[in-house]
């Protein structure tokens, strides 16, 4: 046996620490010795110790070495799930000269391995493995399914749409919703309709992985979707104005004004936010009247939908919105002047600070910080760094470092003997931002 290879056995037999960050070390010394730790790692492979066994697969991984393919096939079957993982994992490191023991290993008899060469596969990025993929979206395992629908996803195959829009109608959740996320990856026009038709699932998963999706899609899914939420049911109506929201598509003003007039007020909520992500100042008159909805939820969302425009002119609402009777609502509107930003947000936010609620004072002053406006805001955050609650401090002394006042140094010093840690680390924060320097 040459020195190096003494020294790979010597290395491996460590890899027995407790400590991850020891192992992480050896690894490291493994994979600078190079080809030569090869030989000492594949027969390591069948170490009695699991945590052994996944980290030499790890570091044969590392080398890349192809002497390393069968050992990690055999490893794809092994009693750990992590030396599974681990394996398929080291096995994509590999790359292309793996694809062929991968393929025999899709159509073993063993389940394990056929999961995770379909993992490897996807990983390694050959699309010419796309259609064994799709001979195992008929596995009699589900997690070869499932493991078959993500790799698919992964290589982007054109080619998988079709039968994964068929798994996307599978009674299978965990099948659906990895079907949906493929399609999303693949972000074909023809998986439109099918993305539309699982938001009206009766798996939230799988509703979410379909919205997701549609937004990977982009502008061209927006017309499907008007079309879809003007005869759909409430649940359907109410994914399709979120995604129409986070495309932030013009064409959907028109429904999205339609839809505040919803009859299921969930319909309404997601409207009024979803117009107001669409940045325009001519939504605001839309959702102003939705401030005196007797929902606070509704109002709620439309304070939200008000500040999502960024527009000065909303500040006159979303500043009304602070005097609600429900503190959420007069949460979300301080939170809302702070990304609108504008010089005209610093008087009703001065008055925030003066909220009954803290959780209002404390956005409110994080608010003060964003919009980076000094005049009389300096003043009215130092008497909030005496405030009782420790959160609102902590805001006030973030908010000063973000304005930049050094005179107000002085002042952020006293939190440092705070009874609070969370406060104590803000104080810190907000005086090195000032240029103070600790030890």
């Amino acid at each position: 046996m040459s020195a190096a290879s003494k020294k790979a056995a010597a290395l491996i037999s460590k890899l027995r620490a407790k400590s991850s960050a020891s192992r992480d070390g050896v690894l490291e010394e493994l994979a600078e010795l190079g080809p030569s730790a090869v030989q000492p790692l594949m027969d390591a492979l069948d170490h009695k110790d699991y945590k052994v066994r996944m980290a030499v697969a790890e570091a044969l991984g590392s080398l890349g070495d192809e002497r390393a393919i069968p050992p990690l096939i055999e490893a794809l079957s092994d009693s750990s799930k992590n030396t599974q993982e681990a394996a398929a994992g080291a096995l994509a490191q590999i790359g292309g000269s793996a694809v062929p023991a991968l393929l025999d290993a899709l159509i073993g008899s063993d389940q394990a391995a056929r999961k995770w060469a379909a993992e490897a596969l996807g990983s390694i990025g050959d699309t010419s493995v796309a259609q064994e993929l799709m001979k195992r979206l008929n596995d009699p395992n589900i997690e070869v399914q499932r493991a078959a629908v993500t790799a698919l996803g992964d290589l982007r195959s054109k080619r998988a749409i079709d039968p994964l829009i068929e798994v996307l109608r599978d009674d299978n959740v965990d099948l659906a919703k990895a079907a949906a996320d493929a399609l999303g990856k693949i972000r074909s026009e023809v998986a439109i309709e099918p993305l539309i038709e699982a938001l009206a699932s009766p798996s939230m998963d799988v509703r979410k992985s379909a919205a997701n999706s549609l937004q990977r899609v982009g502008k061209a899914a927006v017309p499907s979707l008007i079309e879809a939420v003007r005869g759909g049911d409430p649940l359907l109506r109410r994914w399709g104005v979120e995604v129409m929201g986070e495309i932030a598509d013009e064409r959907a003003l028109e429904l999205l004004v339609e839809s505040l007039d919803d009859h299921d007020e969930r319909v309404v909520r997601y409207a009024a936010v979803a117009l107001g992500r669409l940045g325009k100042d001519s939504s605001i008159k839309y959702l102003e009247p939705l401030l005196k909805h007797e929902n606070k939820d509704i109002r709620y969302a439309a304070v939200e939908g008000l500040s999502g425009t960024c527009s000065y002119r909303a500040v006159d609402a979303v500043a009304g919105a602070l005097r609600d009777p429900d503190w959420v609502v007069r949460m979300t509107a301080a939170v809302g002047l702070g990304e609108i930003a504008s010089r005209t947000c610093v008087e009703p936010l001065l008055e925030a600070l003066e909220d009954e609620e803290w959780s209002v004072r404390r956005h409110a002053a994080l608010s003060l910080g964003r919009v980076g406006i000094k005049k009389r805001a300096v003043e009215a955050l130092a008497e909030l760094l005496h405030d009782p609650k420790e959160l609102v401090r902590s805001a006030a002394a973030q908010a000063l470092g973000e304005l930049g006042d050094e005179e107000m140094i002085e002042h952020i010093e006293k939190l440092l003997d705070d009874d609070d840690p969370k406060v104590v680390a803000a104080a810190e924060e907000a005086l090195m931002r000032l240029g103070v320097e600790f030890d």
